[in-house]
C-alpha cells in the first residue's frame, strides 16, 4: 500500500513491505493486506496461516469486525480472485472467478448458517446455493436443502442443452426436464 511523504519539497512514495494493518484505537485489526498468507483471526484465536484456504501466491485485503475477528476479504492473484463474507467461523458468501488460458468461469455460493457458537475447526455452514458460468461445464444454478444437499439443479451445457433435474434427499432424480 503506498502512500507519499513530503521530503525536502519532493513527494516520495513510501510502501509497507509484504504487509500493511490498520488497528483501531484499542490495537484491534480492523484491516490487513498482505502479500502472504496471513493466519485467521476469529472468536479471539489466531489460526495458522496454513488453515486458510488458497494459495499462498496471491493478494489478500482482510476486513475485521470491532473485536479483530476476520468478516470478509478480497484475494487476487494471476488466474483467480475471489470475494468472500463470513459467518462468525466460517465462510457465507464467494463471488469468484478463475482463468487459464482461454478456460475460465465464476461462481457465486452462498451456504446456510451452522452453529454460529462452534469453533473454527468444528464448524459446518452447508452449501445453499451455487450459480455459475464456465467455459467446460456450461452455467448453472444448484439449490440446496439446509442440510446442504442438491435438490433443484439448472443447467445449461456448454452446447446449449438445456436441463432442470429435481432431487430427492439421497441424491436420486425424482424428476428431470
Amino acid at each position: 500500500m503506498g502512500a507519499a511523504k513530503s521530503i525536502g519539497g519532493e513527494e516520495k512514495p513510501s510502501a509497507a513491505e509484504e504487509s500493511f494493518t490498520v488497528v483501531d484505537k484499542r490495537g484491534k485489526q480492523r484491516l490487513l493486506m498482505s502479500a502472504r498468507k496471513p493466519p485467521i483471526i476469529l472468536g479471539g484465536k489466531t489460526y495458522p496461516a496454513e488453515t486458510r484456504q488458497g494459495s499462498p501466491e496471491v493478494t489478500y485485503l482482510l476486513f475485521n469486525d470491532e473485536n479483530g475477528d476476520e468478516k470478509g476479504g478480497i484475494i487476487a492473484g494471476s488466474s483467480d480472485a475471489m470475494i468472500s463474507f463470513d459467518y462468525p467461523n466460517g465462510d457465507a458468501i464467494h463471488l469468484g472467478a478463475n482463468w487459464e488460458g482461454e478456460s475460465g468461469g465464476a461462481a457465486l455460493s452462498m451456504t446456510h448458517l451452522g452453529d454460529a457458537k462452534a469453533p473454527l475447526e468444528e464448524a459446518v455452514h452447508p452449501p445453499g446455493v451455487h450459480l455459475f458460468v464456465d467455459t467446460e461445464h456450461g452455467t448453472g444454478l444448484f439449490l440446496c436443502d439446509p442440510q446442504g444437499r442438491p435438490r433443484i439443479q439448472l443447467l445449461v451445457a456448454p452446447d446449449g442443452t438445456p436441463s432442470i433435474t429435481m432431487l430427492d434427499e439421497s441424491g436420486a432424480v425424482v424428476k428431470q426436464l
